[in-house]
This record gives structure tokens, C-alpha cells and sequence, in this order.
């Protein structure tokens, strides 16, 4: 019964992961131009997110894949 209560498998996060995944919302959002309205920066959070959930957690390769979706 471990695996109930690993955080990886019930979409938690550790405070590790947490400052990872702000950090990468604040880069990208700085990068953006014009600013984000609230629709865009919870879809960019979004996908944030959806990327690290599925094994990207350099944070370099987090915002280098996002910065050119964006383009």
C-alpha cells in the first residue's frame, strides 16, 4: 500500500518540485510579449506542468521546449 501514499502517484508535489515549476512559469512569463491575461498563464502552467509530470524536469529543457511552442 505504499504507492498510495507516494505523492508521484496521486499528483502531488514536493516543495522541490513546486520551486521548479515556478521558477519556470516566472521565466517564461517575463519572456512573454505583451504580458499573459490569466487564460494564458494557466494554460502555460498547464503545460508546465503536464511536461513534468511526464519526465522532463530540467528546468532548462522545461523553458527552451515551452519558449518555442511559443514562438
Amino acid at each position: 500500500m505504499d504507492v498510495l501514499r507516494d505523492p508521484t502517484h496521486i499528483g502531488m508535489f514536493e516543495p522541490q518540485d513546486l520551486v521548479v515549476l515556478q521558477g519556470v512559469f516566472t521565466r517564461l512569463a517575463a519572456a512573454k510579449t505583451p504580458s499573459l491575461d490569466e487564460d494564458r498563464a494557466r494554460s502555460l502552467a498547464r503545460s508546465i506542468i503536464t511536461l513534468y509530470r511526464h519526465g522532463v524536469r530540467d528546468p532548462e529543457q522545461l523553458f527552451d521546449v515551452l519558449q518555442v511552442q511559443a514562438s
